[in-house]
């Protein structure tokens, strides 16, 4: 049996269940986002929509690999390992539909040309390490930086809008989900992986993922009612 990334006997049906909350979270997050670009340019709803089911597959995919170990199934590490090839294109499309659809005219060209280099550019250096360098898991580095970048460029630009419509309120709901992606990857590297460090990782990811999705909700409203602010350029 192929080696996973989290020791297969350190979690139960309980944590396997309660890893399906922040799909949910991030789910409903990224439709409101996707509903935010529609709103702003028809044109680049296509691209968040493809960008937040590549998101939430990712998540899925982790999700479902831990209920099958879980339920005493197969290691199918492939399923835990679809997380940032997932994720990293996912956020970047989001992060490249919401910066085009926020500053949208006739004469700009189309997001999907610099969305599609970034992730080839991310594919490419991933490969490279993988067959070139002949690097065990040399794809991962790559991809969740991309991933990391795109969330950050997304966050950035949630900020944006917020500021834009007078919401800047909302601030520390989006900047609470990046600052759990940071103290996450610290926790990542703590070993031995037990029960309870299990269970903090989840708590994190799911207040995390809460925050985004009450935020990104409450901008979707915000955008209905607000007056929005120019953006230079």
């Amino acid at each position: 049996m192929t080696s996973s990334p989290l020791a297969l006997p350190a979690f139960g049906l309980d944590l396997a269940l309660a890893n399906f909350a922040p799909v949910l979270f991030t789910a409903l997050a990224l439709l409101c986002v996707a509903r935010l670009v529609r709103e702003l340019s028809q044109s680049d709803a296509r691209m968040a929509l493809i960008g937040t089911a590549l998101v939430v597959l990712a998540g899925l995919s982790k999700a479902a690999w831990k209920l099958i170990l879980a339920l005493g199934g197969p290691d199918l590490p492939w399923l835990a390992n679809a997380l940032f090839p997932l994720m990293a294109p996912g956020f970047t499309l989001l992060a490249c539909a919401l910066w085009h659809a926020a500053r949208s005219t006739p004469a700009r060209p189309s997001p999907w040309l610099p969305a599609l280099v970034l992730i080839g550019a991310g594919y490419g250096i991933a490969v490279y390490r993988s067959l070139g360098l002949a690097l065990e898991r040399g794809w991962f580095l790559p991809l969740m930086i991309l991933a990391s970048v795109a969330n950050l460029s997304l966050t950035l630009l949630l900020l944006r809008e917020s500021w834009r419509r007078q919401a800047l309120w909302l601030a520390p709901l989006f900047l609470a989900n990046f600052a759990m992606v940071f103290a996450l990857q610290r926790i990542a590297r703590i070993e031995p992986k037990t029960l309870s460090l299990h269970w903090l990782e989840q708590s994190l990811t799911a207040a995390g993922a809460g925050a985004f999705a009450l935020g990104a909700w409450l901008l979707v409203r915000r955008n209905a009612t607000a007056s929005v602010k120019p953006i230079g350029g």
